[in-house]
């Protein structure tokens, strides 16, 4: 670990340090989790952990922590906190570098992992100058969750019959501070596969149907990329065909579609299957379908409606000097995951720049200015 002497006085710069150099990324946060464990019970915290792992495939389930109030806020609602445990590859062999001008970066060989390990290193932070300072605050819920990178699947496992609050904060959206997400979207991953008919190619195609040809003739049918100004089309992968001389018999497309309105989502998704089963019955092929609602998307709009969550995070900032910064995301959140269960989840600025690239960086007034923002949201002001 590099860093210029001074810069690591903040408790909370080696707190990220500590958290961020574990390798974790989706599917095995098993050391992140059991790191997290030893360090929330130092601060008298039992972290449980679900049996997600076995669900989701991941060595990790998901981890819940529930903390009393304290004092005057004692009998108060419960805020729930919420962050995950992975991160994107390459993410193996971190080395965390913080750098003389505060700014915190790996050495450029992997992610930095600040999304997310920078928000759990927040909410840590947060709730341990609270306890130190003896403050008064209202019951606090604490979720980690595994495998948000591959679309939340982590927190889709989770059963929320346990959870008590009303309210949630996900510190993982990047941008200018004070930003959160006031959209997230409908996600749909698919996968099409399609059965012609192998013959050979030189004696006799024409007896072959080709399934490659049926893939061809209905993707070129089908807008990619915007397919609106709300909705999106990718068909990100295709496997098929044997080798040259074959006429190729199957074909597997692989793909999603992502939309801020869900019912549009669900439309684009039947279009593509219309489109398919037209190609596909032109020489006789054949094609099934298999799609997996991933994400379900939601708004929320500052002044729209009255909105405790948005609201309060508002009065949070404002007690920064600070303003809400609203931000249409494509991404996808736990939010989604939480909101669909009922729970007026936000999620909002994370101490993270150029997320998902070997460039990622954070810096320490960030880390040190977001922990704040989480003891106001922990407090209930």
């Amino acid at each position: 670990m590099d860093h210029k002497a001074g810069l690591d006085d903040n408790r909370i710069v080696k707190t990220f340090e500590d958290f961020a150099i574990i390798d974790g990324v989706s599917y095995k946060e098993r050391a992140v989790a059991d790191h997290l464990i030893a360090a929330w019970n130092k601060l008298g915290v039992e972290l449980t952990e679900d049996d997600a792992a076995g669900k989701i495939g991941s060595d990790t389930g998901n981890l819940y922590g529930f903390i009393e109030g304290k004092g005057s806020l004692k009998n108060a609602e419960p805020t729930l906190f919420c962050a995950h445990m992975d991160t994107v590859s390459p993410g193996i062999g971190k080395k965390v570098i913080v750098h003389d001008d505060g700014k915190i970066t790996s050495d450029g060989t992997t992610v930095l992992g600040a999304d997310d390990r920078a928000a759990l290193a927040v909410i840590y932070e947060g709730y341990r100058e609270l306890r130190e300072n003896a403050e008064d605050h209202p019951p606090i819920e604490l979720l980690f969750t595994p495998c948000e990178e591959v679309y939340t699947v982590g927190a889709a496992a989770f059963d929320y019959s346990r959870v008590k609050s009303r309210i949630a904060y996900i510190p993982d959206c990047s941008g200018d501070y004070g930003v959160y997400s006031s959209q997230e979207p409908s996600l749909i991953y698919f996968e099409i596969t399609i059965d012609g008919k192998a013959a050979h190619a030189g004696f006799e195609p024409e007896n072959g149907i080709n399934a490659i040809a049926i893939a061809a003739s209905s993707i070129s049918r089908i807008k990619q990329g915007w397919t609106d100004d709300h909705t999106t089309l990718n068909f990100g992968s295709i496997e098929g065909g044997t080798v040259s001389n074959a006429v190729p018999a199957k074909v597997l497309i692989k793909g999603e579609i992502r939309s801020a309105v869900h019912d549009d989502a669900l439309k684009t998704w039947d279009r593509i299957k219309e489109i398919f089963k037209e190609e596909a019955d032109k020489p006789g092929g054949k094609v099934s379908f298999a799609h997996d609602i991933r994400l379900i998307a939601y708004q929320k709009q500052e002044g729209a409606v009255y909105d405790p969550s948005l609201e309060r995070y508002r009065r949070a900032l404002e007690k920064q000097g600070e303003k809400p910064i609203s931000k249409k995301s494509f991404g996808g959140s736990d939010a989604n995951v939480l909101i669909r269960n009922h729970i007026d989840a936000l999620c909002i600025f994370n101490a993270m720049h150029d997320i998902h690239t070997t460039g990622e960086y954070t810096t320490v007034f960030e880390l040190i200015k977001t922990k704040e923002l989480i003891k106001l949201l922990m407090r209930g002001e």
